[in-house]
C-alpha cells in the first residue's frame, strides 16, 4: 500500500494544537518530462519509474483526503519538467496566495502558469514586489499561521541559491501586509558532508532536511546544517522569539530523507520506511500516516513539495 495508518499510538499521547491547518492543497499532475527535471539524486538513486511516481503522488493525496482536505488537482505541465512541485512557485498564508520567485530560471518558468490555472479555478494569487536578483522558492518557506510564525532559509554558500535575502525581504514585506503580528526568521542553512560520502549530498530546500514536527520538536537530516548563529529577523518591530524555536532530533544519517514530516490538521504525514521517524512520530500523534515516496525522493521530493497547502475558502 502507498498510504499507511498507523492510527492510535498504544501509549498515551498528549494533546496539542494541529502545528499546520490546511482545508485544501494544491497538487499537479506529474508530466511524462519530469525525467528532465533538477535533481541532485538520479547518480546515487537512480532516475524514478513514472508509474510509481504518479502512483505515490495518488497515495499522498488519498492521505490528505481521509483527513478532510480538498485536493485541487491541476494538469500535467509538459513544457515544465519540475512543474509537479509547485510549492516553489506559490506559497499560501492565513488564507492569501502569494507568487514566489524562483532563484532557478526552469523553476521560474512555471509561476505564470500556476497562477492562470488557479485562476481559472478560481483563486487570485497575489503578486509580491520582487526586484532584480530577488528570489524566494516556497520549499524554504515554512508557515506556522496560528503561532504568527514564518521560517524562511536561504543558501548559506554561493552555489545553487534558490532563496536569498534579497527575495527574503520582499516576502516578507507581503507576509506583513497580510498578518502585522507576524514574525518572520531569516536563516542560512548549508549541505555538509556525510562520514560515508566524500561528496555533499545537497539540499536544494530546507523543508527536505529540517522540518518542525510538532510546536517544540523538530527532525532535521545530519546532510542539512541550521546555522542559527547567522538568523536574522528581515522585518522591523519583529517579536523576539528564542532561537531556535523547536529542540532538534538529528536523525540517523541513513534515516535523514525522512525529515520532512507533515504535521497536518492534527495527524501527521511521514515518509514510510524510516523507524526512528515513524516512532518519533507515535510519541506525538494519535494519528500516523506513511506514505511511499521512494520515487520522488530520487527527484529530490519531498511531502511538502508536491503541495501548496491553503487554509481558508
Amino acid at each position: 500500500m502507498a498510504v499507511q495508518k498507523l492510527g492510535h499510538a498504544e501509549q498515551s499521547v498528549p494533546a496539542h494544537e494541529p502545528l499546520i491547518k490546511a482545508t485544501m492543497v494544491v497538487v499537479r499532475d506529474i508530466p511524462k518530462s519530469f525525467a528532465k527535471g533538477l535533481t541532485t539524486q538520479s547518480k546515487s538513486l537512480g532516475m524514478p519509474d513514472y508509474d510509481k511516481l504518479v502512483a505515490q503522488q495518488k497515495g499522498f493525496t488519498d492521505a490528505l483526503e481521509s483527513l478532510n482536505i480538498r485536493v485541487l488537482r491541476l494538469p500535467a505541465d509538459e513544457k515544465n519538467p519540475d512543474s509537479q512541485f509547485p510549492r516553489d512557485t506559490i506559497i499560501s498564508y492565513k488564507g492569501v496566495m502569494l507568487e514566489c520567485n524562483p532563484g532557478s530560471d526552469k523553476r521560474r518558468k512555471e509561476v505564470a502558469q500556476n497562477v492562470s490555472d488557479l485562476k481559472n479555478a478560481g483563486i487570485f494569487v497575489e503578486k509580491v514586489k520582487y526586484g532584480s536578483g530577488a528570489f524566494v522558492e516556497g520549499g524554504d518557506v515554512l508557515t506556522f499561521e496560528d503561532q504568527h510564525l514564518v521560517l524562511m532559509a536561504y543558501s548559506g554558500r554561493n552555489e545553487n541559491v534558490r532563496t536569498n535575502k534579497e527575495g527574503i525581504a520582499a516576502l516578507s514585506k507581503a507576509l506583513r501586509a497580510i498578518d502585522p503580528e507576524v514574525t518572520v526568521i531569516a536563516v542560512p542553512h548549508v549541505s555538509i558532508t556525510s562520514a560515508s560520502n566524500d561528496k555533499p549530498t545537497m539540499i536544494l530546500h530546507v523543508e527536505t532536511g529540517f522540518t518542525p514536527m510538532t510546536s517544540k520538536l523538530a527532525l532535521q537530516d545530519p546532510q542539512c546544517h541550521v546555522e542559527w548563529n547567522h538568523a536574522y529577523y528581515p522585518l522591523p518591530k519583529s517579536n523576539q522569539v528564542q532561537l531556535p524555536p523547536w529542540d532538534s532530533v538529528l536523525l540517523p544519517e541513513n534515516e535523514g530523507y525522512g525529515a520532512h514530516v507533515l504535521p497536518i490538521n492534527g495527524s501527521i504525514v511521514i515518509a514510510k520506511g524510516f523507524p526512528t521517524v515513524k516512532r518519533l512520530a507515535a510519541q506525538h500523534y494519535k494519528e500516523v500516516i506513511e506514505v511511499d515516496m521512494s520515487e520522488a525522493q530520487k527527484m529530490d521530493g519531498s511531502l511538502r513539495c508536491w503541495t501548496i497547502l491553503h487554509n481558508g475558502n
